[in-house]
């Protein structure tokens, strides 16, 4: 009998606005448990910097990863910091942070990033306050085996870690794939929850067929992963974890386990944009 593999519980093609695609609604993120959002920002001919300005988040750990252009990220915990494409900023929220990120083009006038939040176990750490590291391209992990190049942005992999760890347990990878090659990987038994994104190309997964922009969410399950390609072969980014058994309360801007513990964080993150005031530089 064949080596069962994971299955694909549905296609998503994300909720577009402007140049950002979001792929996890608050209302769904039971389903991607421990994950929370992944947005996909992507703009071609843009002539000057582009962001939000100052806004607040708490309750997740946030992950982002430019892939084009350059990006200037400052935030309360101090942290001011410039990421090159295939950087980490990894900003654990807490009881609340504010920051503000701006991508600078490149000379073509592309900018492209990801963005990924992961929910925070309901004990100290979800109300701990916030910290943000930087971790640079250097400093991930590659492996590269038959007609496959990996690398590991957070968790461990076939005995290879990477520098960036999450509270809640999660494995996340940047993998390019040849055409007509097949990779496959058994991850930790107690990954059964997650997704993956195609950034370009196209793959087969299991028995489906998932092509550029699209997450296919996986049937949760602690079978293994295997990815197959064709004549065109294909990128794409992996995300999964261990469902956190905690309640889920979500905003826009965070998701916590009780309503009181959310509203302590936005009256932290209140205070914390009133102390930067409007005339503030950063």
């Amino acid at each position: 009998m064949a080596e069962k593999t994971r299955t694909i519980k549905k296609v998503r093609y994300g909720l577009k606005s402007g140049s950002m695609t979001a792929y996890i609604q608050s209302g769904e993120i039971e389903e991607l448990n421990p994950f929370a959002l992944w947005d996909h920002y992507q703009a071609k001919n843009v002539c000057q910097p582009v962001g939000l300005d100052f806004h607040g988040h708490s309750g997740v750990n946030t992950i982002t990863y430019p892939i084009c252009g350059h990006l200037r990220h400052v935030d309360s915990t101090g942290s001011q910091t410039s990421l090159e494409p295939g950087d980490v900023q990894m900003m654990l929220a807490g009881n609340g942070v504010i920051h503000k990120d701006t991508l600078k083009p490149t000379d073509g006038g592309r900018v492209e990033t990801f963005a990924l939040w992961v929910l925070l176990p309901a004990n100290d750490v979800e109300m701990s306050d916030a910290k943000s590291l930087k971790f640079t391209a250097g400093d991930l992990p590659i492996i590269e085996k038959n007609n496959v190049t990996t690398k590991v942005l957070i968790g461990e992999l076939n005995g290879i870690q990477s520098p960036i760890t999450s509270p809640s347990p999660i494995l996340v990878l940047d993998v390019a794939i040849a055409p007509y090659s097949q990779w496959e990987i058994q991850p930790n038994e107690q990954l059964t929850a997650g997704f993956i994104f195609i950034h370009s190309g196209k793959a087969y997964v299991s028995s489906t067929e998932v092509h550029a922009n699209q997450m296919a969410i996986f049937t949760p399950s602690d079978n293994r992963i295997e990815v197959r390609t064709g004549h065109c072969g294909c990128r794409l980014l992996l995300a999964i974890g261990q469902p956190l058994n905690q309640s889920i309360v979500a905003t826009s801007t965070s998701v916590h386990t009780s309503i009181t513990r959310q509203k302590e964080s936005q009256l932290y993150i209140k205070q914390l944009l009133k102390k930067r005031g409007p005339n503030s530089n950063g």
